[in-house]
């Protein structure tokens, strides 16, 4: 991908970040916004429908006041009723006494409701009034009076004379009832607990909207209408489910919380209790997604106006980046030329004065130069390899005159007697031998042994033969590199110091284990601090005093040649003091051959500790 429109995508996705990081912002700061108004404008309806309750209720007690303070009605209401035509001008005086009070509870009412008076059968005058309920009422008209025979029964009427006030709902006649419970105070008959008369004013249910605030706080907000024990009388036609308002009922501590938030059925809804006179409680629901609905113009203008501001600002990018990065382009095209730096014309590398780029070409310029000093140093370098090549080959007699004389000296030795001097003689014949021949191959380690006993025949006869090795191998067919072994052996010799009275004994183990190839090296010699030996193969700063020859970095970086990850040395000290080097070779995928075929090695010289 070129820069430019490296440079055009990365500014593009750092716009479209910002746009959505500030959409994100936008919205929630939109939504707070909102939904602190709908709280507000909820509050001030719940303030209103509570208020137009409470007057409506109020002209509900204004009545059943003038009921109970009427002494004319109490009057009537005392009559023994002995003179039938005094019974009936009676009767028609309490049916106007009672519509005259009732048709002006509300005088400015909008809605259609009509008043009962269920009069006690303990009074004389009861007897001269019919008989009927809420549902058989067979009466147009507005204002009518019954005797309570026929609903002392029905459980609203007993809610009413425990409560003095009850709310309910007649689903019969699909009203909704406020009923009320009237003592006169100018009654003198017999006392009954239950008072004088039950009033009840009922409105039907689809004039309920009239009665409370019709104007919804949002589109899909709605309230519903509740009784003193939590029953639902009424739910507004809003298109909430009745089961949403009983959730919220309950949710809500049965109208003990008076705002708060809620999930209920899928959808989040900000919910407000309120308390009216007479039980009457209102329950509002404001769905959360109407909120959302709300917001979601305001931010599709506001994304519009970023989304333009983010087009023109991109155009303003794309044409700055093409100026900015047009010299850049033409020094990438001039060094994508170059194909052979020692015919390569330095001046096309100037494409611009800026600082920056001068500073580019100035430093590519030194590299060429620096490359083409380069490649004439590797050909004088073949040229002298080819000739170092040449005299290796010349040198190739070497090794068999040094063979042919060894057992010219051997024959002597043995000739005139001299047994050690021709065995000494031979163990280093072999030796030479076996360090010649494929010198970084691999071997078995039987054979690496075998070599190592020679070597221990040439030092013992140093020695007094107070020099002995020992193996343990369970694994014969485990192979090495050619002087694995050899150098640690002879670290042992050499560095090892036995304990005053002991032979030097050398033990070498080999065995399988898990995937792993192990192989030990311990003697009986007390060794230095086999951490510092440790860190000495890491390449580490040590205190340790190190000699030429193959060495232990060497051996441990031969084995990393040979075998994968995990494989080498390491070093540990036993608890006596002595020193022993573990082998540790992955046999699970063996190399045919190491990683580094130019790798040099030197066969022979000083080991190092």
């Amino acid at each position: 991908m070129g820069i430019r429109k490296k440079i055009f995508y990365i500014t593009a996705a750092a716009m479209l970040s910002i746009l959505l990081v500030s959409y994100g912002i936008m919205y929630l700061f939109f939504y707070h916004v909102m939904f602190e108004e709908t709280v507000v404008r909820q509050r001030a309806s719940v303030e209103l429908n509570r208020q137009m309750a409470d007057n409506f209720v109020q002209s509900v007690y204004h009545t059943a006041v003038q009921l109970v303070s009427d002494k004319a009605l109490g009057g009537y209401l005392s009559n023994p009723c002995t003179d039938p035509m005094e019974t009936i001008q009676m009767r028609e005086a309490i049916k106007t006494q009672f519509a005259h009070y009732a048709t002006h509870q509300v005088i400015d009412s909008t809605y259609y409701y009509r008043s009962t008076l269920f009069l006690s059968d303990m009074l004389p005058i009861a007897d001269s009034f019919e008989a009927y309920t809420l549902d058989s009422n067979p009466y147009a008209a507005s204002n009518t009076v019954f005797n309570n025979t026929g609903v002392k029964d029905e459980e609203w009427y007993r809610e009413t004379t425990a409560r003095t006030a009850y709310v309910f709902t007649n689903e019969a006649t699909d009203e909704f009832c406020i009923a009320r419970k009237i003592i006169n105070n100018y009654y003198i008959g017999p006392y009954n607990s239950n008072g004088t008369a039950v009033m009840v004013v009922s409105v039907a249910r689809d004039q309920l909207e009239n009665v409370f605030s019709s104007i919804p706080v949002t589109e899909g907000s709605g309230y519903a209408v509740l009784n003193e024990d939590g029953v639902i009388l009424y739910c507004s036609d809003s298109g909430i489910p009745r089961e949403i308002y009983e959730s919220a009922r309950i949710d809500s501590g049965d109208g003990k919380q008076g705002e708060l938030t809620l999930s209920l059925g899928g959808d989040k809804y900000l919910v407000s209790n309120c308390e009216a006179r007479y039980g009457i409680r209102l329950l509002f629901l404001t769905p959360n997604s109407d909120i959302v609905d709300s917001v979601r113009p305001l931010l599709f203008t506001y994304s519009l106006i970023f989304a333009g501001i983010a087009l023109a600002i991109l155009v303003v990018i794309y044409i700055l980046t093409g100026r900015l990065s047009r010299p850049i382009i033409r020094l990438s095209g001039a060094i994508g030329e170059v194909k052979d730096t020692r015919n390569y014309d330095k001046k096309k590398l100037h494409v611009s004065s800026e600082k920056e780029l001068v500073i580019l070409e100035k430093s590519f310029g030194q590299l060429i130069d620096n490359v083409n000093g380069l490649i004439e140093d590797i050909r004088i370098q073949d040229e002298k390899e080819k000739r170092s090549q040449l005299r290796a080959l010349q040198a190739q007699i070497n090794p068999h005159f040094i063979f042919n004389a060894m057992d010219m000296v051997n024959w002597l030795a043995l000739s005139r007697n001299c047994d050690d001097i021709a065995s000494i003689v031979s163990s280093i014949a072999n030796m030479m031998r076996y360090s010649i021949t494929n010198a970084d191959g691999m071997v078995p380690i039987n054979q690496e042994i075998a070599n190592i006993r020679e070597f221990i025949s040439v030092y013992q006869l140093r020695h007094d033969n107070r020099l002995r090795l020992e193996t343990d191998i369970d694994a014969e067919d485990i192979c090495i590199p050619k002087f694995t072994l050899q150098p640690l052996a002879e670290n042992s010799v050499r560095h090892a110091r036995p304990l005053p009275g002991e032979d030097l004994c050398i033990r070498i183990r080999a065995w399988k284990e898990e995937g792993k190839a192990l192989i030990e090296v311990h003697d009986n010699g007390r060794g230095c601090d086999a951490q510092e030996l440790n860190r000495h193969i890491r390449y580490e700063k040590t205190a340790l005093q190190v000699s030429s020859g193959f060495g232990i970095r060497n051996v441990n970086e031969r084995i990393g040649l040979w075998y994968n990850g995990g494989s080498g040395l390491v070093y540990h000290n036993e608890k006596d003091g002595t020193l022993t080097v573990r082998i540790i070779l992955d046999i699970t995928q063996e190399k045919t051959e190491p990683d580094n075929l130019g790798l040099p090695v030197t066969a022979g010289g000083k080991a190092e500790e």
